[in-house]
């Protein structure tokens, strides 16, 4: 277990862990997330001991691999990622890894999502755990050039080997590109923003130069 990055701490039911034990056992292992460098990844990533940060496509200097890439990565059914989202998937990038797991253990990580583009260009990020899609978080929810983090628990109902993926993609497009950073759930610090995040600010100054480069290459595309 420990060449997967992955921490296991045994936790006991008690009254301050209600959210967790709800409907689990009256122990279950939450599991921490303490080392990426040993996850596979395709696309834009970057791994190490902390945190993992995906991008997608960007139409410059970044890019992503096929949605239909992303899905064969994952073991995902193909048009997977359309489905899910309602609209066509591009590019983006994706890391997973395996983890044998019993019914009750929780996995917990931190994420953030930097939207680095605007609506209707709905860029999302998700996890996945096995053939399941989970939103993390999307343009139209955090609005144009926004931003988002959190912490997640899932909670596996069944006892199993299930292959666990984050992903970030871009839709209808493959310019002004999107990225996720996913990190090990603990203690009460911020998720880093990588620094080739541009702020809400920044994009908003640079939104007209950016929009006519996306139409000037969407153009181009168009004319091949």
């Amino acid at each position: 277990m420990k060449n997967l990055g992955l921490t296991n701490t045994l936790l006991v039911a008690s009254a301050g862990a209600t959210l967790v034990f709800a409907a689990s056992p009256s122990h279950a292992a939450v599991i921490n997330i303490s080392d990426f460098t040993g996850w596979q990844s395709t696309g834009n990533v970057n791994l190490s001991n902390e945190q993992a940060a995906l991008f997608t496509g960007d139409g410059m200097s970044s890019n992503g691999v096929s949605d239909a890439a992303l899905e064969a990565f994952l073991g995902l059914t193909k048009g997977t990622l359309d489905a899910f989202n309602g609209q066509n998937v591009t590019d983006g990038s994706a890391i997973k890894n395996t983890l044998t797991v019993q019914a009750g253990d929780v996995l917990t990580f931190d994420w953030h999502f930097q939207a680095g583009d605007y609506l209707p260009y709905n860029d999302f990020s998700f996890f996945s755990v096995g053939t399941s899609l989970n939103r993390l978080a999307d343009v139209l929810q955090v609005g144009n050039f926004g931003q988002t983090a959190s912490r997640t628990a899932y909670t596996f109902t069944t006892g199993g080997t299930y292959t666990i993926g984050f992903g970030v993609v871009n839709t209808f497009d493959r310019s002004l590109g999107s990225n996720l950073i996913v990190r090990r759930s603990g203690g009460d610090e911020p998720v880093p923003e990588p620094v080739t995040i541009v702020g809400s600010l920044a994009a908003g100054a640079f939104g007209v130069v950016l929009r006519y480069k996306k139409k000037q290459q969407e153009k181009a595309n168009s004319d091949v």
